[in-house]
């Protein structure tokens, strides 16, 4: 049966209610702490509240563009607490390089074919965990009459390539799908893993459509007829990595975000509670369309128009 009440709408004089039992934070970034390269006014202070209360901040990005001391190095700059540093923070260049390690390709001769940014490098490397494919590949020696390349020169032997990363790579090309697809069909036992499956991402002009990992990930699903262990939220290994670092009791912990098919749905499958905040991707709009269509797992617990809405009055500056 569908919900056909509202989320509760929530401000500063109605969250200490809610706060008292929750001991842990989850909070997505873009949209939530940051826009692109802007501060979210009123985030920092609310992070700094619950911190002061003895509450456990993570963040929980789906950006595997930067590695987790880069956005620690952003949180600094845009006057986030000095506690949240890269320990605190989850995203899915963290999760892939975990879940490879322990499947143990470390231990292993094989390489993984990587389509994806430097995020995603620098935590391979962090593992020890050896890739190729990165950066431009441009598709050379193809005659302008051929519609398609029908000989393909593989950089590694399909027996040494263990893993196939998908994630967003502005490098992205047909040479780069084909190569993906091939090491992914000609060896079953080959790990198909993508970052997330976003379909944008936001930005600062919201006229223009930003492609994500998403559309990357479903070019070479499709082309190799193989699915992918995706990491990134909604999806349980990003859940599995949180219960692993740390000792979290979902029903006393509580996921913050913009989205509504990330965020919200990653709180509600896990059992976390739930908050969705008006700053970014999605609106009332969205969640009232959701309870419409019996999208229940979409559908927040909560709702306010940003974080700096739920800060307490004395602690604005």
């Amino acid at each position: 049966m569908t919900n056909s009440k509202l989320p509760t709408a929530m401000n500063a004089e109605k969250f200490p209610k809610v706060l008292k039992d929750i001991d842990t934070f989850i909070f997505d970034a873009d949209g939530v702490l940051w826009l692109g390269e802007d501060v979210m006014p009123g985030s920092p202070d609310f992070l700094d509240h619950l911190i002061r209360l003895g509450k456990r901040v993570i963040v929980l990005t789906n950006n595997a563009t930067k590695s987790r001391a880069v956005y620690a190095k952003k949180l600094a700059a845009m006057g986030y607490h000095h506690s949240l540093t890269k320990d605190s923070i989850v995203n899915p260049a963290a999760v892939v390089a975990d879940t490879l390690h322990r499947a143990g390709i470390h231990r292993t001769d094989k390489k993984v074919y990587m389509i994806g940014s430097q995020g995603v490098q620098d935590e391979l490397d962090n593992l020890n965990i050896e890739y190729f494919g990165t950066g431009p590949d441009p598709i050379s020696r193809q005659s302008d009459t051929r519609p398609f390349i029908y000989d393909l020169e593989l950089d590694e032997e399909v027996e040494n390539v263990g893993a196939v990363v998908v994630g967003y790579d502005k490098h992205f090309n047909y040479h780069k799908l084909m190569k993906a697809a091939n090491y992914l069909v000609q060896d079953e036992s080959c790990i198909f893993i993508a970052t997330n499956t976003d379909e944008t991402c936001p930005g600062p002009n919201p006229d223009t459509v930003i492609p994500d990992a998403g559309p990357l990930v479903a070019a070479v699903q499709v082309a190799s007829g193989r699915e992918p262990v995706v990491v990134g939220k909604p999806h349980t290994p990003a859940f599995d990595y949180i219960c692993h670092r740390w000792n979290i009791n979902p029903d006393r912990t509580m996921m913050i975000g913009d989205r509504t098919n990330t965020d919200v749905k990653f709180g509600r499958d896990h059992g976390l509670r739930t908050m969705l905040v008006l700053s970014g991707c999605h609106q009332v709009d969205d969640i009232v369309d959701n309870q419409m269509n019996e999208r229940d797992d979409m559908v927040p617990e909560f709702y306010a128009d940003c974080l700096g809405a739920l800060v307490p009055k004395r602690n604005q500056a």
